[in-house]
This record gives structure tokens, sequence and C-alpha cells, in this order.
């Protein structure tokens, strides 16, 4: 009995001696294509990816850069953008689209705006202000410029109003849902974020 459990005590000694594999795989509860890690894969991630890319303004850590390699080819380029704007499409997560009604409409830049106001005003310490605020999937949908943080605010709220003059205007006539948030940044480089001073809408882009 005693040999046995000698026999047994040196088996797990020996196993537990043995050196972690370097292969082994990290867990992330994000999946891949989720850039800003709030758990969805939505615009906002695929707006990241390209201002990376084009405008190297939107610092991304490691992590965030393994996330964006969503076709894990080892390179973050405009392959990775157009799969992420893909599946961000199919999720019915869009740009602006702060409710979460699946619509970009004049009610969303005002949603924006008052989620602003909330904010500022608990800065001042209003204490009366609602206790509902936007969600951390609102927050980032409600950014579109492709930063890596959510910023709510004034001149957000006016990019979504900008962006949806351009859809109510008839910009996007012909254009498959994929194209929706396609945009061209002023150098001519296909993007999907919307910045008014560094942004062309192309309806075929």
């Amino acid at each position: 009995m005693k040999k046995s459990l000698a026999c047994l005590i040196a088996s797990i000694l020996a196993i537990a001696s043995l050196p972690v594999s370097a292969g082994a795989a990290e867990f992330d509860p994000f999946p891949p294509g989720d850039v800003d890690r709030d758990t969805f894969i939505t615009s906002h991630d695929a707006a990241m990816v390209p201002r990376y890319i084009l405008r190297g303004d939107n610092r991304l850590t490691d992590k965030q850069l393994k996330l964006a390699d969503i076709n894990q080819d080892g390179v973050v380029d405009q392959t990775d953008a157009d799969l992420i704007h893909q599946q961000a499409v199919e999720n019915g997560y869009r740009m602006g689209d702060a409710d979460l009604d699946g619509k970009l409409l004049i009610d969303d830049a005002l949603q924006i705006a008052q989620e602003y106001s909330k904010n500022a005003a608990i800065l001042r310490g209003d204490l009366n202000v609602p206790w509902m605020h936007f969600s951390g999937l609102q927050a980032n949908l409600a950014d579109t410029t492709g930063f890596p943080y959510p910023d709510v605010s004034l001149d957000n709220a006016m990019n979504v109003l900008a962006y949806y003059t351009y859809l109510a205007a008839g910009r996007n006539f012909h254009i498959t849902p994929y194209e929706r948030d396609v945009f061209r940044n002023a150098d001519g480089q296909r993007c999907y974020y919307f910045d008014p001073h560094d942004s062309i809408y192309h309806e075929n882009s």
C-alpha cells in the first residue's frame, strides 16, 4: 500500500514539474473582432480598425490588435476592417444607433446630446439627474470617430446628425446594407469612421 501511494505521489510530482507549453493559448473572453472589448461586435469596432490603419492616432493595445486581426493572418489591415464591418451589420449594431432600435434617426443624435447633458449635470453636482444612463454598448455606438474609448459628446451628437442627413438626402441610394457605413477619408481611402473634417461620403464606396 505504501509503495503504491509513493508511486502515485511521484507520478503527480513528475506531471506537476512538466513545463507549461509556450503555445498554450491565453483565454480571452472577447470574440475576434471585438476591438473595443465590450463583448459585442459593432460598427464601433469596424471604425477603430481603419482609423488605426489610416490615421494611427487611436493607440490600440496588443490585445486589441489581436482581436482586430479577425482573419488571424498576423496582419491588421483593411480586410480585417471589412470583415468586422460585415459582422457588425449582421449583428444589427450600426454606428450612431444609440437607442439600439436598428435605425439611424435624429432621435439618436438627440439621445447622445441628452446623455452628454446628464453627464455634465452630474459633474456639476446636480443630484436630480435621472439615473438611467447609456450602457457601454450604447456609448460605443454613440462614438463615430473610431477612437478606442467611448466619447458621448456634443461633437458626436452633431456627427450622428450630419451622418443621418447624408442618409436622409438619399446618399445611400442603391447601396447594400454592408455599404451603409462606408466612407472615404480625405485621401480617398476606404474607412468606417465618420469625421466631418476628414471623411467624404461616397455613394459607391
